[in-house]
């Protein structure tokens, strides 16, 4: 009898994970609706900058990198989501996508989104001058005696 229990028991709690994990918000209440859509939204990231940058790819465990001055597409599976691109392994800029689906017209065909890398680089006039200042000698009369 026991036996018999313990069975009915094993099937009915399998029962109610694979039911679970039919519907995964059911067990979680926090899931709100951009882990539900579960829809791929495609869009543009352009490095505007003159430095080769990385981000980590949302579908696997790649790394994009995004030659200077360049573009790629990029997709996203949530409305809205932080990514961060690297230079060298470092920390480099900080992206918020705003996905909005075929709102963005590039290259004749309708993005869901796009965004820019763009760092602020040092013109060649900002910041201190290359010149050397130089003390001017000037010749001093000898008093005379």
């Amino acid at each position: 009898m026991r036996i018999i229990a313990l069975v009915i028991g094993v099937i009915l709690v399998s029962g109610s994970v694979v039911a679970g994990i039919d519907n995964p918000s059911q067990g979680n209440p926090l899931a709100g609706p951009e882990l539900q859509d579960g829809q791929a939204y495609t869009g543009v990231i352009k490095n505007k900058t003159r430095y080769e940058v990385s981000v980590p790819s949302e579908n696997s465990d790649a790394t994009l990198v995004i030659p200077a001055n360049s573009w790629i597409e990029y997709t996203t599976w949530t409305h809205h989501s932080d990514v961060t691109a690297y230079r060298d392994g470092k920390p480099f800029y900080c992206l918020k996508i705003d996905a909005r689906p075929k709102n963005y017209d590039f290259m004749c065909k309708k993005y869901d989104f796009i965004t820019e890398i763009v760092k602020p680089e040092a013109s060649r006039r900002d910041g201190p001058s290359k010149l050397k200042h130089r003390k001017i000698k000037r010749k001093v009369k000898n008093p005379p005696c």
